[in-house]
């Protein structure tokens, strides 16, 4: 059986990488400069962040900007390896990561950094001063940083905050040895705002900011033909539009439909039956990845549910609405409706990670979603139902035990 060519949850092989030009020359352009810039993508779960900082470690794309070891010494890291997140096992993992790069000739200054007992920003200041030294300069690609923004206690948003007031100094007194591109769902500036205290803090302006954005369809086609070039698989121009239409653009939502339709005409689907499967792919990815309202005709059915209270936090179980002192909340997505749902039926019980990745992912897939993505899912949803994020309300966390619904 011929392998499908499209992978919509893995990072796009640099080979299948298309458009993003202009995030690419300035994130280059700010490595490159005499004051070595930062870069803070953003943009919802599947845009492409994660792809584009392997396309900008991709050796070949690096060679082609004159970016290269040993003069640079870049990593790439996601911050959800750091765990429980810290600010020295940070710096600790960054150096484990340097000393396994011998092109670089750090070993030994690696070694020392991870090996201090206590530690501090002192001994990470003395590094950048050896790789300046050196003539060498520092880059750190760090997808998933919200993993770096700890709010459910007072310790977690203590230590994250200790870690950026380390970024923002480092930034300030190495501008010329080290350079940081972070990716983060929403902007960095809103993201940084659930750390109690930090609001306000100067930190994300020593950034360019750079959303991304869903592809255009020329550079949707593009990506389908990359995929299938010399598969023998075609994609007519009606399957295009309609894939495009389905995914609004969005590269995971596009990739979702495209391999439905790949593996839906290797199982005998065809007309309607092959279009409803690529469209629900791409409906399934794009809610998952909070990106795009569900691509579906309006329901013509009536509400059967009741008038929302004023006061109070209600779920209406039968229209499915939710409303907290009267203020309905009509963004929620499938899973954190799913969530929601678990906690609200059973107000003050305390529910296991365990218990909500059946309940909301399904028992199938069990081992397959870690505690991080249960975290990510509460914290979505705290964003969208608390008063202050920071400092939960409603939805409680009992460390090392799950969490609990306090309507």
């Amino acid at each position: 059986m011929q392998m499908n060519p499209f992978s919509p949850h893995s990072p796009a092989d640099p080979g299948l990488f298309i458009n993003r030009e202009r995030e690419i020359e300035l994130i280059f352009g700010h490595i490159r400069s005499a004051q070595r810039g930062n870069v803070a993508l953003s943009g919802p779960l599947g845009i492409g962040k994660t792809s584009l900082m392997h396309y900008v470690a991709h050796p070949d794309v690096r060679a082609h900007y004159d970016v290269q070891a040993p003069d640079y010494a870049m990593i790439y890291l996601d911050v959800h390896s750091v765990t429980p997140f810290g600010a020295v096992r940070f710096w600790r993992r960054t150096g484990r990561l340097l000393a396994r790069q011998p092109e670089l000739g750090l070993g030994a200054m690696a070694d020392a950094l991870t090996e201090r007992p206590d530690l501090d920003v002192t001994d990470v200041e003395e590094f950048l001063d050896g790789l300046a030294d050196q003539g060498q300069v520092l880059v750190l690609l760090l997808d998933e940083f919200e993993w770096a923004l700890q709010a459910d206690s007072p310790e977690a948003q203590s230590e994250s905050r200790n870690f950026l007031a380390q970024l923002a100094s480092l930034t300030r007194r190495a501008p010329r040895v080290m350079s940081l591109v972070v990716a983060t769902g929403q902007p960095l500036v809103e993201a940084t705002r659930v750390i109690e205290a930090w609001r306000g803090s100067p930190f994300a302006t020593v950034f360019s900011t750079v959303p991304l954005k869903p592809l255009d369809r020329e550079s949707a086609d593009s990506l389908l033909d990359r995929a299938t070039a010399g598969s023998g698989f075609t994609i007519e121009a009606e399957e295009r539009q309609l894939l495009y239409a389905y995914s609004r653009g969005h590269p995971a939502a596009l990739q979702a439909a495209a391999y439905s339709l790949f593996h839906g005409r290797q199982s005998g689907l065809a007309g309607e039956a092959l279009r409803e499967a690529a469209r629900q792919a791409a409906v399934a990815a794009a809610e998952s990845a909070e990106a795009l309202p569900a691509v579906a005709p309006p329901s013509t059915e009536p509400k059967t549910g009741q008038p929302m209270p004023q006061t109070g936090f209600v779920v209406d179980t039968m229209a499915g609405e939710v409303a907290i002192d009267g203020r309905r909340i009509a963004s929620l997505t499938a899973l954190e409706y799913s969530l929601l749902r678990l906690l609200y039926d059973s107000p003050g019980r305390l529910c296991s990670k365990e218990e909500i990745i059946r309940h909301v992912w399904g028992s199938d897939v069990q081992d397959e979603v870690d505690d991080s993505r249960v975290e990510k899912l509460i914290s979505r949803l705290r964003r969208k139902i608390e008063p202050a994020p920071s400092r939960p309300r409603y939805i409680r966390t009992v460390r090392g035990r799950g969490y609990r619904l306090v309507p």
